[in-house]
């Protein structure tokens, strides 16, 4: 399955995404030898931070009309909403397999899970540390969507300070 986990890497811990085969390509490993080593050799793990998820984001708006990027945003808008100052686990289980597994190639697992880092994204900005949640933070990430979604901001090729 697709997996979102934390490693530390020289003292500091980071979130990472890892992907794993699609149905497609599970079935092209078995079937097509050729193909098995470049779809074996293809990158899965990838570093979760905000840049990664605007730059997926990115590319998944690009295959969206503008009706299905309004949709998309109003259901980002909706997780906004819902983002509470402690991780739910009920409510990943319950919502994004069926509101966000519709966007990602590949399954609704990995299309889910993608969708999962911006809750986290969210939620650390959110979480109530020393008693004093950050009100602004999940809205931070809210507005960074909306800038690649609505407004076909870049994240590769504008300046980051455009991003809150």
């Amino acid at each position: 399955g697709t997996r979102i986990f934390y490693e530390e890497e020289n003292g500091i811990l980071h979130r990472y995404i890892e992907y794993a085969y699609t149905q497609k390509e599970k079935e092209l490993i078995k079937n097509k030898p050729l193909a098995k080593s470049a779809i074996e050799s293809k990158e899965r793990k990838y570093k979760a931070n905000k840049y990664y998820y605007l730059s997926k984001l990115y590319g998944i708006k690009s295959n969206l009309d503008e009706s299905q990027r309004n949709n998309l945003y109003d259901e980002l808008e909706k997780l906004h909403d819902k983002v509470g100052s402690k991780y739910d686990k009920s409510f990943l289980n319950t919502v994004f397999l069926n509101v966000f597994g519709k966007y990602l190639p590949g399954g609704k697992v990995q299309s889910a899970a993608f969708f999962v880092t911006i809750y986290l994204a969210m939620l650390d900005l959110e979480e109530d540390k020393h008693n004093y949640p950050n009100a602004l933070g999940k809205s931070m990430v809210l507005k960074s969507c909306e800038a690649v979604i609505l407004h076909n901001v870049d994240p590769k090729h504008e300046s980051r300070g455009r991003f809150f």
